[in-house]
């Protein structure tokens, strides 16, 4: 084996290692800015203003995986609420974008992890 194919094997076997914290980063940024923007999007409802502070995120991070959960949490002050304002119930709700932000955000996040990659190749 040549020895720049055996360099680009040696690279190709640490590059989920070296690419890891880089994609944590980028992750937790997008979970982060989700957060915030659905807590603006409460803060901005006429009728639900009062849920805004209870979207939070959590990370869920395990071997070879990274994943972020946002989210109304019913613990917090007017988390129960948030979840009507985002999903609605048979009686209303439902009106507070959600599918607006996770489309914005989810773009950032897949741009920024296109960059992220990049940089290591």
């Amino acid at each position: 084996m040549s020895e720049d194919l055996q360099q680009l094997v040696n690279d190709l076997e640490r590059f989920p290692t070296v690419l890891y914290p880089a994609v944590q980063t980028v992750m937790q940024q997008g979970a982060l800015g989700l957060k915030d923007q659905l807590n603006e999007n409460l803060a901005a409802s006429r009728h639900f203003r009062g849920a805004a502070g209870s979207v939070t995120y959590d990370g869920l991070v395990d071997v070879g995986a990274i994943s972020y959960e946002v989210g109304p949490d019913k613990g917090r002050r007017g988390g129960a609420l948030a979840n009507i304002a985002f999903f609605g119930t048979s009686r209303g709700g439902g009106t507070v974008d959600l599918d607006g932000a996770v489309q914005a955000e989810g773009d950032r996040t897949e741009k920024f992890l296109s960059l992220a990659v990049e940089g290591l190749l």
